[in-house]
C-alpha cells in the first residue's frame, strides 16, 4: 500500500500497535511517522510499510501543511490526530 504526507495510519505490529501516526515521508519499503508525542518531527518512528495501515481518508490543515512543505510543530500534529480520533469515534 502506498501512503503520502498527512496520511493518518494506525501501527498495525510492534511495541507501538494500536497508535495513530502521521506519515512524514516514504522511503522505499519504510515509512517515517511522528504523534508529536512520543514520536516527534525530530526523532520519527521508521516503520515497515507491511507494519502501518491506513486508519482512514482525512483532510486537516496540519496534513495539508505537510504535504506542501510548510512547518509544522509536534503540538499542532497532537491536536491533528486528537480531533481525528474524535472524528471516529
Amino acid at each position: 500500500m502506498t501512503f503520502q504526507q498527512g496520511d493518518v495510519v494506525r501501527s498495525a505490529a510492534g511495541h507501538d500497535r494500536g497508535e495513530l501516526f502521521l506519515v512524514l515521508r516514504e522511503e522505499g519499503d519504510f515509512v517515517w511517522l511522528a504523534d508529536g508525542k512520543r514520536r516527534k518531527l525530530e526523532a520519527p518512528k521508521k516503520k515497515r510499510r507491511k507494519h502501518v495501515v491506513s486508519a482512514g481518508v482525512w483532510t486537516h490543515p496540519v496534513a495539508g501543511r505537510l504535504k506542501d512543505g510548510e512547518p509544522v510543530l509536534d503540538s499542532e500534529i497532537r491536536k491533528a490526530l486528537a480531533a481525528f480520533r474524535n472524528k471516529v469515534q
